[in-house]
């Protein structure tokens, strides 16, 4: 009988149960895309990460939801590169690896804040297009009042994965926010998108630059705590939109989870060439809680 070691490591947190939490496997080599789909079912986490040597990058990454593979996921990638680090399996000498992922082949950079090792991750250029949907029925998807929502038109926005991003006033309303799943899936669907990313300029940490929220019922992950792809979309629409003050770069903080008791921070990087956002980077700390031995 076959057996693998596999890991739940909380991502974008420095305490555990904290945080997203996502399966790692860190020695994928002998596993088949069938094992891989189905070992991401059992976990029953918003994403596993599946880690195997690559001709191509420092490593190759998989990313599997309960019911697919998606190509690329951020707080995978962090409990994945927080995962390795631990085992001692990243050269203490060098700061930036390589992972090669279906979205291309990405930078992790490893640095330290507040004596805590931080991993961040460059994501894919960002690409904004407009989604053929009025107000009236985003309003609808999420169930507030068409007033709720900021004059800047919604976007699908995508570092890797496209995501529907849109901005609300008040952060008492996206607290209390009770979105349509079924409606959300379909439009997904309809789309092409993972799911939804409503957010707020208005925060609970005076720290903090955003409040975001992620819903992707389209892939079985009906709120996903602190989303790392979520957040890059939604910091490139803040950027491409000029929704906060900077020049050629800036460094975000933004807040998630609290809405399902996984409190989390993101470190979000934002480069501007020409009016233009070209490099989006997500980063936080993770906790590994759980390590064992799976049978195949």
């Amino acid at each position: 009988m076959e057996t693998i070691r596999i890991k739940q490591v909380d991502a974008f947190t420095d305490v555990p149960f904290g945080g997203n939490p996502a399966g790692v496997v860190t020695v994928a080599d002998s596993l088949d895309e069938g094992q891989m789909q189905r070992i991401a079912r059992e976990m029953n986490l918003s994403e596993t990460a599946f880690v195997a040597p690559s001709d191509k990058a420092d490593f190759k990454v998989r990313f599997f939801t309960p019911n697919s593979e998606v190509d690329l996921c951020g707080h995978a990638t962090i409990g994945s590169f927080a995962a390795l680090h631990d085992e001692g399996r990243l050269d203490p000498s060098r700061s930036v690896f390589t992972q090669e992922t279906k979205a291309g082949v990405l930078e992790v950079e490893r640095s330290s804040r507040d004596g805590r090792p931080v991993f961040t991750m460059t994501q894919a250029k960002p690409v904004l297009r407009e989604v053929p949907v009025s107000r009236e029925e985003v309003a609808r998807l999420l169930r507030v009042d068409v007033s709720e929502l900021i004059d800047v038109p919604p976007m699908a926005s995508s570092t890797g994965l496209w995501w529907f991003v849109v901005g609300v006033k008040r952060l008492k309303v996206l607290q209390a926010m009770v979105p349509d799943l079924p409606a959300i899936r379909d439009f997904s669907e309809k789309h092409g998108l993972i799911g939804v990313i409503p957010f707020c300029l208005e925060t609970l940490s005076p720290e903090a630059s955003f409040h975001m929220r992620a819903f992707a019922p389209f892939v079985a992950i009906d709120e996903d705590p602190v989303c790392g792809t979520g957040n890059g979309s939604a910091g490139a629409y803040i950027g491409t939109h000029r929704l906060v003050d900077f020049g050629e770069e800036v460094d975000l903080v933004s807040e998630a989870g609290h809405e399902v008791q996984r409190p989390g921070r993101v470190f979000v990087s934002l480069k501007r060439e020409g009016g233009e956002i070209v490099r989006v980077r997500v980063g936080g700390s993770a906790v590994t809680v759980l390590e064992g031995t799976m049978r195949l």
